[in-house]
Formats: C-alpha cells, structure tokens, sequence
C-alpha cells in the first residue's frame, strides 16, 4: 500500500464537500505512521493543516494518527483559531465604525467565507481582512480607518489614476490585521470589465463579525473566487483555494442562478477563467456543475491537456530555486539581443507611481529617479543569478522555466482580447 498511497488524492477525497467524515473510517484506520506524516506534510502545503485538523476531530474512532501529529495539527487549528478570533473582534470594530458613518462595505474573502462557508472559524486561515466599499466613499472610508488608529504602508494618493490596482495599498495598525479597501475587484489595466455599480446592486445583506453588512451575490462571490484563484494568482494557491469554491458552490447550490452566472461571466469578459475553474471544482471535488454552464461559457471546449496542466500547476506544491516572472519566461524564449535588453529595461523602468507605492516617495519628488537604481540592484539580487543560468543554458533551469512558461500559456489562454 505505500508505493500507491496518494497523500493529495486522500486530501481531495476528504475535503470534498459531498462526502462525510463517517464515509472515510476504513481508509483512515488502514494509514500507517509515514503515510500520515505524508498525508499532515501534504495538508500543511495545501494551507489545510486547520482543516484537517477540524475534519478528524469529527470522527468517532481511535484513529492510528502519531501523537506528535496529533498535537502538531492541534497547535496549528488552535492558534488559528486564536489569530481569526482576533480578525473577528477587529472586523467588527472597523464594520461598526463605517456603519455608524454611512458608509456600505462588502466583506470579501476570507472575512465572509469563514463564518458563513467553513464549518468553525478555526478551520481555514486568513492573511488579511478585505472589504469592498464604494469608489466614492473611499475618501470618508480613510478618514474612518485612521480614526481608528489605521494607516496606509506606502505611498497612495486618491486623485491618482491608479488603474493598475484593485485597493488601497495595506493599512496597518500595532498588533491589528493588516486591512485592504477595495473599490473594485479586479485592475482596471488588465482585461476584464467589472462594473462596480451593478456588484453593489447585486449584493445580498449579510451579518459578519456581528455587524450588518453586505456579502456578494452568490454568484458575483463564485467568479471572484474564481478570478482571485485561476486569473490574478496564476494558479498558485493550492487546494485551498478551489476548496473556497466547492465549498460555496455545495452550500448555495439551490440558490445559484447558473444562466445569471455565465450572464455576468460574459459581462466581465471571464468566461475562460470560469469555465477552466468550475471545471477543476468538478473534477478534483467531484461538484457537479451544470453541463449547459460549462458550454456556454466555452463552446469550443477545454483540450483536456489544458486541463492537466492547470490541474498540476494548482496543485503540485513543488518549488525552485529560480524564480521565473512573465518577463523571465519571455526574455528565455527571445534569442535576439536587443529585444532581451528592451526587456530588462522595462522591468527597471517601471511606471513613477509604481515605483512610488514599492518605495513610499511620492511620484512627483525628485528622489524618484535614485529609486531606479534601488530597484536595479533590488532586480540583480532576486533574479540575476537566474538570468545568467539562462545565458549559459544550464538545464538546472528548465523545470522552473517550463513550470513558468505552462503557467503564462494557461494566464494567456484565459485572458479575453483586449477591445
């Protein structure tokens, strides 16, 4: 049994939201001790370990699981469970604050879906709290988040054309989540047409962390997770992240209006990226999705070599030494010397408000062109080395190329053209 036991094809059938615990008790009981130290290894790689941990306290069995894992995956949940207690107590504060001014927000994310998808708020971990609010209120939004002792990590100014970001850049506050205030869901530069005015009107009412508030239309929330996951991740968060959507998909199956959904997906221009997603959901966690949804969204249909690659680019947790960007993976398949320089320049001289927000100096000071070096050298410490393997043509580098350049195919095949 141990050349064939699967840690992740254990993880995909335990988590599948169809499935109940009781269901798994001969396969739980028939792991040996290194079979467990894989399938643990394999759910912390998956950001699940919570997860895990919550679905093994349910069962009714002495299980064979060690105690040092016992205790490991206990100390994980527990301290997760502390940690989003403390996102809770600090959403409500900042929801009840922009309540008692006036001002509507959105949780989205993490924030909505651990008290109305996930079984305990101890279950699925959390980097940030995120809230949509409207791009008018942004600037009464400020002024209420720095009342409460908030403050924005780099450089951000409103009147800005800022259309190559979604929020706010992270506002911090001493021994505080750090908080992002959205006011759309997706860069108003990448190829996508989300109009913000119909997300609002679409939104339902909701109670988060004790405060009236609002949540996205279920099916809004399905292809922002969709989006969050497959398009502006690039496939890179693991199994949890497609659990996020089996998890919504499986509670409000009977509420999801699938014909508004593909509807709105087509509105966006994202109906590649829904269809591939929604397509991961139901082969990996076996969630049936409507046959006409798939369809039409993508008449022509998914290759199914598409399919396994975006499969093993989600959820294959390997990792390399060389670390390969969209500009890498072009500038390894350019042979033409100039064209690889244009490159390399590019990625120095980015946009004066891009390299604002990396380095905290507003746009207009002088400082700004002493940046360009800072971020020269920055570029030469993380990717040089990398850079000059690829020169040299030493194979070392290829399975992170490769691991990159499927990645940019599969980014490129779900981008809609621009108009």
């Amino acid at each position: 049994m141990a050349q064939e036991f699967d840690p992740l094809n254990v993880l995909l059938i335990f988590f599948s939201p169809d499935h109940e615990p009781y269901e798994f008790l001969d396969l739980l009981s028939s792991i040996d001790d290194d079979q467990w130290d894989e399938l643990v290894s394999e759910a912390y790689s998956q950001k699940l370990a919570p997860l895990l941990y919550s679905f093994l306290a349910k069962q009714d069995v002495s299980l064979s699981l060690p105690f040092h894992l016992i205790e490991q995956l206990h100390q994980t949940y527990l301290s997760n469970t502390v940690r989003n207690m403390l996102f809770l107590n600090e959403s409500e504060i900042i929801l009840a604050a922009l309540q008692n001014a006036g001002i509507p927000a959105t949780g989205l994310k993490g924030i909505y879906l651990l008290e109305h998808v996930y079984p305990n708020i101890g279950a699925r971990s959390m980097n940030d709290i995120d809230l949509l609010v409207k791009e008018q209120d942004l600037p009464n939004c400020l002024a209420v988040m720095k009342e409460l002792g908030y403050q924005i990590d780099t450089y951000f100014d409103l009147t800005d054309e800022n259309i190559d970001t979604k929020h706010v850049p992270p506002m911090r506050k001493a021994g505080s989540p750090w908080v992002e205030l959205h006011w759309t869901l997706l860069e108003e530069d990448e190829p996508f047409t989300i109009d913000a005015d119909a997300l609002w009107q679409r939104t339902v009412p909701a109670q988060i962390a004790n405060v009236g508030a609002h949540a996205l239309g279920v099916e809004d929330l399905i292809l922002h997770l969709c989006l969050h996951l497959t398009y502006q991740h690039y496939l890179n968060l693991g199994l949890r992240g497609l659990l996020d959507i089996a998890l919504v998909i499986h509670k409000f199956s009977a509420e999801i209006d699938w014909q508004k959904l593909v509807e709105i997906a087509r509105s966006w221009g994202a109906e590649r990226v829904t269809a591939l997603t929604l397509k991961l959901v139901e082969t990996q966690l076996n969630i049936p999705i409507p046959v006409e949804a798939i369809s039409s969204l993508v008449p022509e249909g998914i290759e199914p070599s598409l399919l396994d690659n975006a499969r093993r680019r989600l959820l294959e947790r390997v990792w390399f030494d060389d670390h390969f960007t969209p500009d890498l993976v072009e500038f390894s398949a350019n042979k033409n010397l100039l064209s690889k320089i244009k490159i390399g320049l590019q990625r120095v001289f980015i946009p004066r408000l891009a390299l604002a927000r990396i380095y905290n100096v507003p746009p207009t000071s002088p400082r700004i062109f002493g940046l360009y070096w800072k971020r020269l050298i920055y570029l030469i410490r993380n990717y040089g080395k990398t850079v000059v393997r690829l020169q040299r043509g030493e194979e070392g580098t290829e399975p992170a190329r490769q691991k990159a350049e499927v990645s940019m195919s599969l980014h490129e095949w779900m981008s809609p053209h621009k108009k």
